[in-house]
């Protein structure tokens, strides 16, 4: 039961850190050519992670965060699609678990070429706050078992922030606010 409520805790976590003002982004309009520096993690040792997690192919068509989340109901077996983001830092660190964002939401500047006020475009910092919390979910993977995986899932796969991301999983959880939890099976980057 505290694997449980250590889950819920950091997915709650992960999306109150979701956008807006005051919310410790860097809101500057400034334009001195940020290079969007990606973050990078240490390699997991050998066998951290399910050999399947980043293996193969969706076995179903992936709908978008937005359009799952307001149904979704704990056990669901859902397939959604997203982009890695929400925050400066949308990974744990020591934790495999990660924020997605509808992909409909724009990362901040993709609709204006040389737009570069934003060096982290993946936060959606240019996104209403509510908006964001509605279109974005927590994704946590495994170990076989249900064991916690303590390693980032930052690198892993492709992973990276504003990678866009087929997930498939079963609903973790879903709380009275509507934030929500995949625990998944396999992470794609796409």
């Amino acid at each position: 039961m505290h694997h449980f409520h250590s889950l819920i805790l950091a997915s709650f976590v992960l999306l109150a850190s979701c956008g807006g003002q005051g919310d410790g982004h860097d809101h500057s309009h400034t334009r001195h050519g940020h290079d969007h520096a990606t973050p990078t993690a240490p390699a997991a040792p050998e066998g951290t992670f399910p050999a399947a997690l980043f293996a193969g192919d969706p076995t179903g068509e992936p709908v978008g965060v937005g359009a799952m989340k307001p149904a979704a109901k704990q056990g669901d077996r859902v397939i959604v699609v997203g982009r890695i983001g929400g925050s400066k830092e949308p990974f744990l660190a020591d934790r495999a678990m990660v924020t997605i964002v509808d992909p409909s939401v724009k990362l901040c500047g993709e609709d204006e070429p040389g737009d570069d006020h934003c060096s982290t475009p993946w936060d959606f910092c240019c996104e209403p706050r509510e908006n964001l919390r509605k279109m974005s979910i927590a994704v946590v993977a495994n170990a076989a078992g249900g064991a916690p995986i303590p390693h980032t899932l930052l690198g892993q796969g492709g992973l990276k922030p504003g990678a866009r991301v087929i997930v498939e999983g079963t609903v973790a959880t879903v709380g009275p606010d509507g934030a929500a939890m995949i625990a998944a099976d396999r992470i794609l980057a796409r």
